[in-house]
Formats: structure tokens, sequence, C-alpha cells
């Protein structure tokens, strides 16, 4: 999920559209703990240090990645590990 650029502005816009517009959003850890979305460990630091590799550390588009990353990894949500 986070090694896609496109999963990410996704994810982005979803929690603006929360933010900005009051919308409930739930989401679904599948094989993931919400602690290592939100802290960007494991595979999601991998994948963000590549990010910051290509398009810079101060990038805003990481940034923004970032909080929305966290943001929807502090929400209460649904955790399936199959």
């Amino acid at each position: 999920y986070a090694s896609s650029l496109w999963c990410l502005e996704e994810l982005a816009k979803i929690m603006e559209c929360k933010e900005r517009k009051g919308l409930i959003v739930f989401p679904v850890f599948y094989k993931v703990e919400p602690r290592e979305v939100r802290g960007v460990r494991e595979s999601y630091g991998r994948a963000m240090a590549k990010h910051e590799f290509n398009l810079g550390k101060d990038s805003e588009k990481v940034k923004r990645w970032k909080k929305a990353l966290f943001d929807g990894g502090s929400l209460s949500g649904r955790d399936l590990n199959d």
C-alpha cells in the first residue's frame, strides 16, 4: 500500500475529506498492525524512505502522505490477519 503513489494519494484525499466534510472513515487493516501504519514502520517505513529518496525528504507530498498514514492508523477500525 505505502509503495503505491496512487494509494497514498487516495488515502491523503480520504483523510482530507474526513477533515473538511466530517466524513466517517472506517479503516480495515489487512495483514498489518495499525501501529506499523501509524508509526511508518516495517514495509511502510521502507516505502516512505524510498519516496523521500526519490522526491526529497522535505517534499510536501511525502509530508502529506506521512500525516495521512499517521491519521489513518490512529483511527479505530478492523484488524484482519486471516
